[in-house]
């Protein structure tokens, strides 16, 4: 898109108002979070293909996310533009006698858009689930088998690193504001448009969930608490204890890692993947201080960490905290059935016809020991050590 860089800094503060309102509970803010998120995807799209519409190389339009449509996707979107021209009680109706179900390769794409511009959801293991209602997780990551007689203490031992996850349980819902300019442009520049709202705003839901769903109606967050004596008081499990770090030195960062060198039974295994979730103002202000050194060259060295660690931005994370942790063991089922319905119960504005999108999921950290809260308010900055020593 047309002025990417800016585009992303003014959405980033957008996604934290939304991602705040979100964890508050507060409607009002959240709606008008997502309108003017949305409203500035729209200019952005709007001004973009009003500078290229003409244009038939495929290359300058991929470069602004436009992509060739397949047959199905384009019936798609032709049958939704022709829908919302229509006239009158025709338009209350016209998706009715149709097909309303996105393409899949749509929703595909959708994912892959949210990986690339959302590491989080990168590094975690998501899963596509269609068709499936339930999931056995290997929460132990041990051996799971044995040489010689299957006793029975054995066989107990084996299946307690397994867990059965039930998906397609929880839905992610959404609103989707099409305008009359944005139909003149073509299904290609719709197409851009859907997917990049429906790219940032699912990723804001997801990535909430991922790092602080509390597990009622929705996914389990890595800052919850997932032990198998956990106390669940309706629905909801509760948030673990903040390790208050000052520290990312090499014994201080040594014994968080060391806290994630064993599963949940207590088993050692070898940590990788590891990532570091932090606020994205947290980052500038307190992590990049307490992770970059300058060399006596006067070059400075970016994410310096003891272990080898991704460090994640996210708005998702509340703003003092941060979440340490081996990526790929937090699963993202996304699947079930996924739709679209209009609704003129959301006219926001006039010229706007409002979409519901649905998209199912669950999720939840595989174990108890695959996550850490971090309190890192107090968080010193780094300095290059000089050591002295005497001829």
């Amino acid at each position: 898109m047309q002025n990417k860089d800016s585009m992303n800094n003014a959405q980033l503060e957008i996604a934290q108002r939304i991602s705040n309102a979100a964890k508050e509970g507060n409607t009002e803010a959240f709606e008008s979070g997502i309108g003017e998120l949305f409203q500035n995807i729209h200019d952005s799209i709007v001004a973009e293909g009003e500078a290229y519409r003409q244009s038939a190389d495929a290359a300058i339009l991929a470069q602004r996310g436009i992509r060739q449509l397949t047959s199905e996707e384009k019936k798609f979107y032709d049958t939704l533009i022709r829908s919302m021209k229509a006239n009158g009680g025709d338009a209350m109706n016209a998706l009715s006698n149709t097909d309303k179900t996105f393409p899949i390769t749509i929703i595909q794409q959708v994912m892959e858009d949210m990986k690339q511009e959302h590491p989080l959801l990168a590094a975690v293991n998501t899963v596509a689930t269609t068709g499936l209602t339930k999931l056995l997780l290997n929460a132990d990551e041990g051996d799971n088998c044995a040489w010689g007689a299957l006793e029975a203490t054995i066989a107990e031992e084996i299946d307690s690193g397994f867990r059965e996850i039930d998906l397609g349980q929880f839905k992610l819902s959404g609103f989707l504001p099409i305008s009359i300019d944005m139909l003149e442009l073509g299904a290609k520049w719709l197409d851009s448009y859907i997917r990049t709202c429906l790219s940032e705003a699912l990723a804001i839901g997801y990535e909430n969930a991922i790092v602080t769903g509390t597990g009622k109606d929705m996914p389990i967050g890595m800052d919850r608490s997932v032990a198998d004596d956990v106390t669940v008081v309706g629905g909801v499990y509760p948030q673990k204890e903040a390790i208050t770090v000052t520290s990312f030195d090499r014994a201080s960062y040594g014994a968080l890692v060391a806290q994630l060198a064993q599963t949940h039974n207590g088993k050692p295994r070898a940590v990788k993947d590891l990532i570091l979730v932090v606020n994205p103002s947290d980052y500038y202000s307190l992590v990049m201080p307490a992770t970059t050194v300058q060399t006596p060259d006067g070059k400075y060295i970016n994410d310096v960490l003891p272990v080898p660690t991704s460090i994640i931005q996210s708005v998702a994370v509340t703003q003092g905290e941060a979440i340490l942790g081996i990526g790929k063991n937090y699963f993202l089922g996304v699947g079930g059935k996924r739709g679209i319905q209009f609704s003129d119960d959301y006219k926001f504005l006039e010229d706007k016809r409002y979409y519901k999108i649905v998209a199912y999921s669950n999720g939840r950290p595989k174990g108890n020991t695959d996550f850490l809260r971090l309190d890192i308010s107090n968080l010193d900055p780094v300095y290059l050590e000089v050591k002295q020593v005497s001829f």
